[in-house]
């Protein structure tokens, strides 16, 4: 957007043209880190927040900072407001990051746990088709200074509906059991579950959710150095590498830097910066459809798997397409084709899998500090790998895809030795899948026949061993 550039020094006039300033990829970058970095330090403080004011006044609390945020960012005409504004919006999705889906995993029942929390990553993609036909009708009819600000501005009509839906939402009933407040907690239970407070199947819920917390207070309040605790540090562990993979299947390389790949591979801007990006955008909204079924279907494990190697297989073909295209300049839209068929292995599994598999495995008592950690993980490792990636195309060009396709690989074989399965366990039998974590690979190997960590049933029975089989 031209306006936008001459206001925050991107671009300039130079005779009858517009060229971009020497400072450009400065700014720019800043303008994507300090989003970004917003995002941490919202992530951060989730875990205190949802604790202490509850995950829905923390919903409410994130949609607040990025109405303020987008606001600044809308009647900005100096760079640093700018850059404040994106602070302040980075703030808020960082934080609802965490709260929406640890919101959505308990208040849930345990059947359509799944499905429910990958609702949220299908908002996310149908916010990005939004923003990018709204773009896309901005670009081709708006010129000038309106152009960019109307566009800014559009990002606070959802987070005003949901900072007004918000208000009517019941409280987490898991988190009112966590306050020692119980009959407000049966009674929420009862109206998410449609059912009257004495019915079997809100009792015994009911139930397990008071069990569960009777053993965490019997055990005291987790500190966040208590996260490292057996039983749960395996946990943050395999969150936090998760969100870390899911940064590493490269899917913010092609949103970010969408228009530019595919100008790169010879495409006219109009067709780079439009029509193909409002494509991607729609492929990746209709691909969650099918993640959403299958992540109950299947389960969370090989949906995570199948996705890992054929995005892995997607970035190895866009590679090969596109170093053929110098000698035959059709194969550009086999580069094209692949590049679509990894957003669908995306959105059909890592996309909406990690966002499930994160909120539904932390103890009660520790549910809000884990989450926390691994969605600083996912944004943290969105900053690097937006950081570093342009420095990837400069120096080895498309052999950066072969970097992404690696990682598809050792995301799928990751999963397949490490990560348990928890489709169709409730929140309160994950310890059951997790157990206590063996101190000794060794030890481990030598006493149970196990693929990677899955048997954690098995592991627990470790729990009664003499203590030279541990590690401390």
């Amino acid at each position: 957007m031209e306006g936008f550039g001459l206001i925050f020094g991107l671009k300039e006039k130079l005779q009858n043209t517009t060229i971009d300033t020497a400072q450009n990829p400065e700014v720019t970058g800043w303008i994507t880190s300090t989003f970004l970095l917003g995002c941490v330090v919202g992530a951060a403080v989730s875990g205190v927040l949802t604790d202490s004011i509850g995950r829905r006044f923390s919903i409410l609390i994130g949609s607040l900072l990025f109405v303020i945020g987008g606001a600044m960012q809308t009647g900005a005409s100096v760079i640093g407001v700018l850059y404040a504004g994106r602070v302040v919006s980075g703030g808020g999705v960082g934080l609802m990051s965490a709260a929406v889906p640890l919101y959505i995993a308990e208040t849930a029942p345990t059947e359509t746990r799944g499905r429910l929390i990958s609702i949220y990553q299908l908002m996310v993609t149908f916010g990005i088709l939004i923003a990018s036909c709204v773009n896309a009708a901005i670009l081709s009819t708006l010129t000038g200074e309106l152009e960019w600000r109307l566009a800014m501005g559009m990002q606070i009509i959802p987070a005003a509906i949901l900072l007004l839906l918000i208000i009517i939402l019941p409280f987490s009933p898991r988190w009112l059991v966590a306050k020692k407040r119980d009959a407000e907690a049966l009674t929420v239970l009862a109206r998410l579950r449609n059912a009257p407070e004495k019915s079997e199947v809100v009792q015994t819920e009911f139930r397990g959710i008071k069990q569960e917390q009777d053993e965490e207070d019997a055990a005291g309040s987790v500190s966040w150095l208590e996260l490292l605790q057996k039983g749960v540090r395996m946990r943050v562990f395999l969150g936090s590498m998760l969100q870390l993979f899911q940064q590493w299947t490269g899917i913010n390389v092609i949103l970010y830097y969408a228009a530019t790949l595919f100008t790169n591979m010879g495409f006219s801007m109009t067709d780079s910066s439009v029509t193909f990006v409002v494509v991607n955008a729609a492929i990746n909204f209709i691909a969650t459809f099918p993640g959403m079924w299958l992540v109950e279907r299947i389960g969370r494990t090989k949906l995570m798997i199948g996705g890992g190697l054929l995005m892995g297989l997607s970035h190895c073909l866009i590679c090969l397409f596109i170093g053929l295209t110098p000698r035959l300049p059709s194969l550009s839209w086999g580069a094209v084709i692949f590049i679509y068929v990894f957003t669908i292995a995306f959105a059909a599994s890592w996309g909406p899998v990690v966002w499930v598999y994160q909120s539904e495995i932390f103890p009660i008592n520790c549910r809000a500090k884990g989450t926390s950690i691994c969605t600083i993980s996912n944004w943290a490792w969105n900053a690097i790998i937006a950081k570093i990636t342009p420095i990837f195309f400069r120096q080895i060009s498309f052999y950066t895809y072969l970097i992404f396709g690696g990682m598809g690989f050792v995301m799928a074989a990751f999963v397949f030795f490490f990560v348990p399965e928890t489709e169709g366990k409730s929140m309160e039998e994950m310890d059951k899948v997790f157990g206590r974590v063996p101190q000794t690979k060794a030890s481990l190997e030598k006493d149970i026949p196990l693929r990677g960590f899955e048997n954690f049933a098995a592991m627990r029975e470790l729990d009664n061993l003499p203590a030279e089989k541990y590690r401390e």
